[in-house]
């Protein structure tokens, strides 16, 4: 072996100095399966991976919002299923009471009060923190305060109290147009709500984006239809929710006007009848609109899945690499590593040999 004086040794540490660096970027890949740590590291391939995971990145956010927004519209499918249980039993009850009777007539007024409460209480359902019914107005209370204590329910109270002999015709189409009544001095919704249905204030539906551009309304409103097409029903408010309510008000004081049968009697029975139906097919409507939102979603959220995933594998070839091959070419570099060391560890003794002599 020729040596030429400390070169030599020089030329070993810079080669040994060369060989940890790439044992290091070696063991780096093996362990984080990456080919570089930087974009810088990918070459002519940085631009295709950048654009890449961008695309990744979005479609796993829509991915989640589709999430987000099925569990939101369960929620709030849920509260429509239970609506429509509670009309469907007090149509059949306002259908009862067509035949007439005072202790029918009582026991129905009860069961009016408390499907009330739980018609408002579902109206006024949260998921999250926001309401479900609210429209735009997510931090509000659709229906504030108790039902009981509304001026709608004390409006009804008193016009069937005060029902002459021959004006049940008349307290029918009254009672509608309460129901229906704007006027914050009646209604029971919020002066949100009422100011949205004047169009007074901005009220959009929650919604949930599915592509650029695109969304899936998912949100309803308190007092009037979103998806569903109004009533033509002459009991009818134009509104499931104001119809539901109204009908169950005019249930639960019929105690109030009375009588248990008769003409006027029919008259109100069959307007609060009437109502309730109209409330049961648009709350019905509006489950059905809001299970195609659904399916849309699912859709969504499918689809924005399998191609976050195509495109994860379209990356890994572009960032990743093969680790069988990582592993092999790290465990060769320590070989040399390991070599160059020994190599070294003898030039250096026979320099320092030389050089004392």
């Amino acid at each position: 072996m020729t040596i030429s004086g400390f070169a030599a040794v020089d030329r070993a540490t810079e080669a040994a100095s060369q060989l940890r660096v790439r044992l290091a970027e070696q063991t780096r890949q093996t362990s984080s399966g990456q080919r570089a740590a930087t974009y810088a590291g990918l070459g002519g391939d940085a631009r295709r991976a950048i654009d890449l995971r961008t695309e990744v990145a979005r479609h796993e956010s829509l991915t989640r919002a589709a999430e987000r927004g099925e569990a939101r519209a369960a929620v709030t499918q849920s509260a429509l299923s239970r609506i429509t249980k509670i009309s469907t039993d007090m149509v059949a009850t306002a259908t009862a009471l067509l035949s007439g009777g005072a202790t029918q007539v009582s026991a129905a007024a009860i069961g009016a009060r408390s499907a009330l409460r739980e018609v408002t209480g579902m109206i006024n359902e949260r998921y999250q923190g926001e309401s479900l019914f609210g429209g735009a107005d997510l931090d509000g209370t659709p229906i504030p305060g108790a039902i009981e204590d509304s001026p709608l329910f004390a409006a009804i109270r008193d016009a069937m109290k005060g029902m002459a002999q021959g004006g049940g015709a008349a307290l029918r189409g009254t009672l509608r147009d309460l129901g229906a009544s704007n006027d914050p001095a009646i209604t029971p919704f919020s002066a949100y709500a009422t100011a949205a249905q004047n169009g007074e204030v901005e009220d959009s539906l929650t919604s949930v984006p599915v592509s650029e551009g695109g969304a899936v309304q998912i949100g309803l409103y308190p007092n009037r239809n979103a998806g569903a097409m109004p009533s033509k029903d002459a009991d009818s408010t134009g509104s499931w929710a104001r119809d539901l309510i109204y009908g169950l008000t005019v249930i639960a004081n019929l105690d109030q006007l009375g009588v248990t049968d008769g003409a006027d009697y029919q008259q109100v029975v069959t307007g609060a009848l009437g109502a309730l139906r109209a409330g049961l097919s648009g709350v019905s409507d509006e489950a059905a609109g809001l299970g195609t939102a659904e399916q849309r979603l699912a859709d969504s959220r499918l689809r924005h899945s399998e191609l976050a995933t195509q495109l994860e594998g379209q990356l890994s070839e572009i960032e990743g690499v093969d680790l069988a091959e990582a592993i092999s070419r790290a465990q060769a570099t320590q070989a040399q590593l390991e070599a160059s060391y020994r190599s070294l560890a003898m030039l250096s003794g026979l320099s320092l040999t030389k050089f004392l002599s």
